[in-house]
C-alpha cells in the first residue's frame, strides 16, 4: 500500500542561508608583510635610541655642575620612550586575529524526497563569508548530517540515521559537503526533517534544520 505524501513543513522555515559557529573562537598570530616588519622595526629602532639618549644624559649630569642640566633632558627622554619601546614590543607579542569559522549562501540539496529504507543523499553547498578587519574566516571541516523522525507533527525529532561529511573545494571557489543516510526499513513517522551540524559543536545548535517530503515506497 503506498505511503502518503506529506506537504511542505513548517521546518523550511528554519533553513538560513548564513550561518556562525557558536563556539568560542580560536585566534591566531596574524602574518605581516615584510614592509611591514620593516617599518615597525625602524620604529623601535628610534624609540630605543631617544632612550638610550636619555640614559646617557642622565650619566652626563653627574658630573656636576653645569651638567646637571643634561637632566632635564635626559630624565623625561629616558622615562617617556623607553616605555614606549617596551609598550610597542609588547603589543606586536599580544596582536592577534580572530579565526571565525562560519558559512554564507548555504543551500541544501536533498533530492526529491525521503523513502524508507533506501539512501538518502545530502548535499550542502555554502561559501566563506568575507572577512572583516582582525579576523579570518574559515568553513568548519566537518558537518554532521542526521536524519530525523517526528512521530507526530509537534514531537521532538528522534536522530535515526546520522553520518560525517567532510568538507571539499569546488571549482566556483564553493566548499561542498556531501554524504548518504538510510533509514531502517519499516519506519512509520507523519514527519521526516535533517539537521545539520557543525562536528565539533557541543552546544546542541543545529546549523540549518529542513524537512523532508516522504515519498512512496517502491
Amino acid at each position: 500500500m503506498p505511503q502518503p505524501s506529506f506537504p511542505a513543513s513548517p521546518f523550511d522555515a528554519q533553513s538560513p542561508t548564513a550561518w556562525t559557529s557558536a563556539m568560542p573562537q580560536a585566534t591566531e598570530r596574524a602574518p605581516k608583510p615584510a614592509a611591514d616588519w620593516l617599518a615597525w622595526l625602524v620604529a623601535l629602532a628610534v624609540l630605543v635610541f631617544m632612550a638610550v639618549f636619555g640614559l646617557q644624559a642622565m650619566r652626563w649630569s653627574l658630573a656636576g655642575g653645569w651638567h646637571w642640566l643634561w637632566m632635564l633632558v635626559g630624565l623625561p627622554f629616558f622615562g617617556v620612550f623607553s616605555v614606549l619601546a617596551v609598550t610597542a614590543v609588547a603589543a606586536r607579542l599580544r596582536e592577534r586575529r580572530r579565526v571565525r569559522v562560519a558559512l554564507e549562501n548555504m543551500s541544501l540539496e536533498r533530492g526529491e524526497g525521503l523513502r524508507v529504507g533506501e539512501p538518502l543523499e545530502l548535499r550542502l553547498r555554502a561559501t566563506v563569508p568575507a572577512a572583516q578587519e582582525g579576523e579570518r574566516t574559515v568553513a568548519p571541516q566537518r558537518i554532521a548530517m542526521r536524519l530525523m523522525l517526528h512521530r507526530t507533527l509537534d514531537a521532538v525529532g528522534e536522530c535515526c540515521c546520522e553520518a560525517i561529511a567532510s568538507r571539499e573545494e569546488t571549482r566556483d571557489g564553493r566548499v561542498l559537503y556531501a554524504c548518504e543516510l538510510r533509514t531502517a526499513p519499516g519506519l512509520d513517522a507523519p514527519l521526516w526533517s535533517v539537521e545539520l551540524r557543525d562536528a565539533t559543536d557541543d552546544t546542541g545548535v543545529p546549523i540549518l534544520t529542513a524537512a523532508l517530503r516522504l515519498l512512496p515506497a517502491r
